[in-house]
């Protein structure tokens, strides 16, 4: 948005805790997941008839039969019985060791060999190093001996370990910690960037390096990372110091055409924006835009806190997930950074933040909008002692009416950290409507957004932690909760406020075949939206399903659909006069889409 389109103002809604018409209806209970627990969550046609199923905590997965979720476990993705040795005080801790199947740091889901099934990424966090002071060792009885892997999709939901490549090396290994599948170079083979963290946490500010996986079209990945100029060194507090990364996403930031990459850091460090120069190598671009953090980098803390001053570079934010949209329809991508930031520290952490692009005449800079003043005034239990902590975030228009909403699940801490919905104006604004949206939701855990029951409007995939939330805190304030069952949240208000929709995915031919990466405009009742298929953002394995949906408010034909493909001559086709209240598919270089209705 340019500073022609106005000013950013609080917008509050005053609704109550409860609607008698809700927007949404949690639906967990009747779709076969009563009593099913889950902290991450994600969506994913697992089996290739179209619809979307649950993979639950990276190991468990529920089919989606015609709307009721039945688990499947001959799925084939491996969780291997290994022994597990904590490290204690840089040395193995064998009398704590046991024996339990090794679960990912992260499971992810793209077509990786274009042959329409979707395939799965399973990343391993290397947590048997320390260091001795000197430098960093293996400590090998801690080392249980699990790399990281692929699986190939038979394209009715069994799966198989892929071809051993780089990426699966006993030597590739890393703390993992979030991933983002794209297409880098539009070959039309997905490319793998893969975020890593602390080496140890605590120990020091030693970063595994983050790594981006070149990928053959066939399952199999080798790291280009120094040949594409994304090489961090380990000495920290430097502008090409690796940093512990939280989250990692792609999205064409500066509409070019190419997938710029964006690293999201822990520990207050600066975030990272790749900008993607188009020759194979990229650019670090992150503090001429702002995306690194806030120009707020003295690090003194308020009065009363006694600590020094940290650092420049241990002076912004705790960044946990970073949601790409174009909120204000102006043409270009803008942003919602999710961050964890204390009372206690005041200036020296970022808060949770508004980007708002600027455009090509501003270099495609952000205008960082603290949510102070983005979003209405948040409440907290403690209003002394509270933190933001936005762990995930996403844009969905989820009343159809062609403006963007922001979704944000906040968790870890016991003062009030809840699911939050808040509303696109169109017109700059944003007014909270978490009440009218039926959520009592504390401690998210994880979110994924898609079309679940395939009625025109979008639901939520939601996990639980328990993080911090203690037996007696949910005795006090979430009605005595012992398990952290899965919540599933079924929009009705998109479908009853005669708001239009189209739900659009894509089919690549000389791009990859889910379109990832590609950019979708619709032009329909004086809007023009955008959206960009996505893989991965964020930490707890966020990820959406590939598809794009948008609102079209009360328009009951869309004017035009424009598809931007990611292949190497950045293809573009065009379709007029579409009727709204459509689920489309648009296959790459046929003159016809296919149209139907929701059933």
């Amino acid at each position: 948005m340019k500073t022609a389109h106005g000013c950013f103002l609080f917008a509050a809604l005053l609704a109550p805790a409860a609607s008698a018409d809700p927007w949404f209806r949690e639906a967990a209970k009747d779709r076969g997941l009563d009593g099913v627990q889950a902290k991450t969550v994600a969506l994913a046609d697992l089996d290739g008839d179209g619809a979307w199923d649950l993979c639950l905590d990276r190991q468990r997965f529920y089919l989606n039969r015609h709307g009721t979720f039945e688990e499947r476990k001959d799925t084939g993705i491996e969780f291997p019985e290994v022994l597990i040795v904590p490290l204690k005080d840089g040395a193995a801790d064998t009398a704590n060791g046991k024996t339990q199947p090794f679960v990912p740091a992260y499971l992810y889901f793209a077509d990786l060999n274009n042959d329409g099934a979707t395939d799965a990424v399973w990343g391993v966090h290397s947590n048997w190093e320390t260091f001795d002071g000197r430098g960093w060792t293996t400590v090998k009885e801690c080392d249980p001996g699990v790399r990281s892997r692929v699986y190939l999709n038979d394209g009715k939901g069994r799966f198989r370990r892929a071809a051993e490549s780089e990426f699966s090396l006993p030597a590739s290994y890393g703390p993992a910690m979030a991933l983002a599948i794209c297409d880098v170079d539009n070959d039309g083979s997905l490319d793998l960037y893969e975020g890593r963290e602390y080496r140890q946490y605590g120990v020091l500010y030693g970063c595994g390096p983050d790594r981006l996986w070149k990928g053959d079209g066939k399952g199999g990945f080798t790291d280009i990372t120094r040949k594409a100029g994304l090489w961090m060194e380990a000495e920290p507090g430097k502008a090409g110091s690796a940093r512990p990364s939280y989250g990692v996403t792609h999205a064409d930031w500066n509409n070019d055409g190419r997938m710029d990459l964006f690293e999201m850091a822990y520990g207050r460090q600066w975030n990272l924006l790749w900008k993607n120069r188009g020759d194979g190598t990229f650019e670090e671009v992150g503090l001429k835009t702002t995306f690194a953090g806030d120009a707020i980098t003295h690090g003194r803390y308020p009065p009363g806190v006694n600590r020094q001053p940290e650092q420049p570079f241990r002076s912004n934010g705790n960044t946990f997930d970073f949601a790409v949209g174009d909120f204000d329809n102006d043409g270009d991508l803008d942003g919602f950074l999710g961050e964890i930031a204390h009372a206690w520290a005041g200036e020296a952490s970022d808060p949770p933040c508004l980007l708002v692009n600027e455009g090509e005449a501003a270099g495609w800079a952000f205008r960082r909008i603290p949510v102070q003043e983005a979003l209405p005034k948040r409440e907290f239990r403690d209003a002394q002692n509270f933190q933001y902590a936005d762990l995930h975030v996403s844009w969905a228009d989820f009343d159809n009416d062609g403006w963007l909403d922001l979704l944000l699940g906040a968790g870890d801490y016991p003062d009030g950290q809840f699911l939050r919905l808040y509303r696109g104006t169109g017109k700059g604004t944003f007014e909270e409507v978490t009440g009218v949206a039926g959520f009592d939701w504390e401690g998210c855990g994880g979110l994924s957004i898609g079309d679940i029951d395939r009625d025109g409007d979008l639901d939520i995939l939601a996990g639980r932690s328990f993080m911090r939330l203690s037996q007696e805190h949910r005795d006090r304030y979430m009605g005595g909760l012992k398990t952290n069952d899965v919540g599933l949240f079924l929009n009705e208000e998109g479908g009853r406020n005669g708001n239009h929709w189209l739900n659009v995915r894509l089919v690549g031919r000389s791009a990859n075949r889910s379109g990832i990466g590609a950019r979708i405009t619709v032009v329909a009742g004086g809007l023009s939206m955008i959206r960009e298929i996505r893989c991965g953002s964020g930490l707890g394995n966020h990820q959406d399903p590939p598809e794009a949906h948008f609102g079209l408010g009360k328009a009951t034909r869309v004017d035009s659909i424009t598809v931007r493909w990611p292949d190497g001559t950045l293809t573009v086709q065009e379709f007029k006069g579409v009727a709204a209240d459509r689920f489309v598919t648009i296959v790459q270089g046929e003159k016809t889409l296919k149209a139907e209705k929701a059933k």
